[in-house]
């Protein structure tokens, strides 16, 4: 038997052996937004802005975030919350968490107030 009748029989036997490459599994954010929105997550919707007024980021209410610099391309992702924690993924793959304390979110150092409120019934009925 030619050896490479030989090699191409072990890749076949080492195909069925080792198992294929498990998939990525993604976020595990709903996007489209079945169930009504939490406590928690109306809390947080609307645009916040940095304490310097650098930085702004708006919440929305499909689990996506806009944050736009002074000077810089905006940039966009998902966010999740649980609580009083936020869990940002952006699109570029980035991931970062922040905490709601005492109507101000905090991220490490920087912290920012809301400049715009959503209307929760306005938003609900529009969201669907």
């Amino acid at each position: 038997m030619p050896f490479s009748q030989v090699f191409q029989s072990l890749g076949a036997i080492a195909s069925i052996i080792v198992p294929a490459k498990p998939s990525v599994r993604p976020l595990e954010i709903d996007l489209e937004r079945p169930e009504p929105l939490t406590k928690a997550e109306l809390a947080v919707l609307g645009r916040w802005v940095s304490e310097d007024g650098a930085i702004r980021l708006d919440l929305r209410p499909n689990g996506r975030f806009g944050k736009q610099r002074d000077q810089a391309p905006g940039h966009g992702g998902r966010y999740e919350v649980d609580a009083s924690q936020l869990y940002f993924e952006s699109d570029a793959g980035h991931v970062w968490s922040g905490e709601l304390r005492r109507g101000q979110l905090a991220f490490g150092e920087k912290r920012f107030r809301r400049t715009l409120q959503l209307d929760p019934a306005r938003l609900i009925r529009s969201d669907r």
